[in-house]
């Protein structure tokens, strides 16, 4: 029952192909009677019709919709085809991530030691292990300094004033640098982009503030944060070089930020006038030495005195005889002194599919590898999703072609019958009603909906998505009669202003309400 159109090669007639819909219970075409004479309803009609609308017609559409309850099909368009679905690939990480993990997990930032404080002295080395939090920053908290504070004050609460030995920091659960392979190298200058790891503060985001001087020829100011204290400096090293220059007159250079991953350093170079500032928001490349730079300026502030600081990068590393890094919260002699655990995984998937967030979902991805695979890593990640999604989701492992999780790849695929699959698993979950909440919805501000179907409000919670030549919409809809209904929408290889595709998504959606 695809759609072939009369440029591609096999057709059937228009009525032979409304007949086998008709018959099996599919009135999904315009201007054929069904048994007994029933024409399809107007909305359908409209449906067809705005699928054939030039330039629109040459669109590759994916669209199913099901009635949330029974799962009768009310239209479809290449359900069983591949698309690639930008940013719709975080509805199976996050459905997955809740199903295996559960709506109450929560990640632990946490401090162990073979030892325990006397009279706030720790006589031993003193270790974090990080399990990949990615709540570290907003805006789950004030700012990534306030999240470092609460983190040292769970520190001093157990009674930790100085530590003999030294601080570890274990981040040897994934890597922080490596990114997909098919992601594009202009997205890893930018937020899209920014890479991970087990200790990584503010989503894996860089800001750097630049003020100019208030004289021509000096310094200009410049601050960054993750930091751990809001101090503007002329210098910043070791993670910033500071070269712009505050002039006078006209700029003749703008200010420009490159990594050198050689030296782990930022260059800002270029020119800003006298008292002008603006501030660049980056993918910070080296997320976790920031993070633990963060860490080490608020311990201290807060007067906790450690005289050596290292990053334990590698897996089983000894630590002691019956440790290794990558397992300190299982090792048997090890204590838990203190930490900070993450808000629950519902937030969390909130926070990533109202927005959108590419940094939290691929952190998911690689929580669910350590959690549930064998490493931290992608591969695993996916392996774990999809064995989950076949078992419970009943997706077909040929429906499914995963690059990332976030969608940023273009070379991720998935059929919009396993997307309404995903959806309704997790309408029968205990927490499918918070899922959807979650969802980005008309005039919700923070969402990608936000300034969408505003008509909508109240009746539509869906997930988007957009790459170059693709646009797609999937979620929840409440109809006129009341029913929820459950659809995808994905268009690929548009070759059109991404507006012009989304207005029409949009208007089918109108559509899909009136059955």
């Amino acid at each position: 029952m695809l759609n072939h159109n009369r440029r591609g090669g096999p057709w059937q007639s228009r009525r032979q192909k409304c007949a086998v819909a008709l018959l099996t219970g599919l009135v999904s075409c315009a201007g054929v009677r069904g048994p007994g004479g029933v024409r399809p309803a107007p909305a359908v009609e409209r449906v067809e019709e705005l699928l054939a609308e030039p330039p629109l017609d040459r669109v590759h559409w994916g669209i199913l919709v099901v009635d949330a309850e029974s799962g009768q099909t009310l239209f479809e368009r290449n359900p069983d085809l591949l698309f690639i679905p930008g940013s719709n690939m975080k509805l199976p990480v996050a459905v997955s991530a809740l199903g295996l993990l559960g709506p109450e997990y929560r990640w632990d930032t946490a401090f162990f030691s073979l030892a325990t404080p006397v009279n706030g002295l720790l006589d031993a080395d003193l270790y974090l292990f990080g399990e990949g939090d990615p709540t570290l920053g907003s805006p789950f908290y004030e700012s990534s300094a306030v999240a470092v504070e609460r983190l040292v004050d769970s520190l001093v609460l157990a009674g930790v004033r100085e530590v003999t030995g030294r601080l570890s920091v274990d981040v040897s659960a994934w890597d922080s640098a490596s990114v997909p392979e098919s992601w594009m190298v202009e997205d890893l200058a930018g937020v899209a982009g920014a890479t991970g790891g087990p200790f990584v503060l503010d989503r894996g985001e860089l800001e750097i503030s630049i003020r100019g001087a208030d004289r021509a020829g000096d310094a200009a100011l410049v601050a960054w944060s993750p930091s751990g204290r809001d101090q503007v400096t002329p210098n910043t090293r070791p993670f910033m070089d500071n070269r712009v220059v505050t002039v006078g007159g006209e700029i003749g250079s703008p200010v420009r930020a490159s990594f050198l991953p050689e030296s782990r350093r930022w260059v800002i170079e270029g020119e800003i006038a006298v008292g002008d500032s603006l501030t660049l928001t980056l993918a910070a490349r080296d997320p976790v030495r920031l993070a633990v730079s963060a860490l080490s300026r608020a311990l201290a502030e807060r007067d906790v005195r450690i005289s050596e600081t290292e990053i334990i990068w590698d897996r089983n590393v000894p630590i002691r005889t019956e440790c290794a890094a990558g397992r300190l919260p299982a090792c048997p002699v090890t204590r838990r002194l203190a930490g900070i655990s993450s808000p629950p995984l519902i937030e969390v998937v909130s926070q990533i599919l109202g927005p959108s967030q590419n940094w939290m979902t691929e952190q998911l991805v690689r929580t669910l590898g350590a959690e549930l695979g064998e490493l931290g890593s992608w591969p695993e990640g996916f392996s774990v999703i999809q064995r989950f999604l076949e078992e419970e989701g009943q997706v077909r492992s040929e429906d499914v072609h995963w690059e990332d999780g976030s969608g940023l790849s273009n070379h991720n695929l998935i059929t919009p019958r396993a997307l309404v699959s995903i959806l309704r698993y997790a309408r029968g979950q205990s927490w499918g009603g918070a899922f959807r909440s979650g969802l980005a919805q008309p005039g919700l501000e923070g969402t990608t909906l936000a300034s969408r179907l505003l008509d909508l409000r109240g009746r539509l919670f869906a997930k988007t998505g957009s790459l170059s030549h693709v646009n797609t919409l999937s979620g929840h809809l409440i109809a006129n009669d009341g029913r929820e209904l459950i659809f995808t929408i994905l268009t690929n290889g548009s070759n059109l202003r991404a507006s012009q595709v989304r207005a029409q998504i949009d208007a089918l959606v109108v559509e899909f309400m009136r059955y």
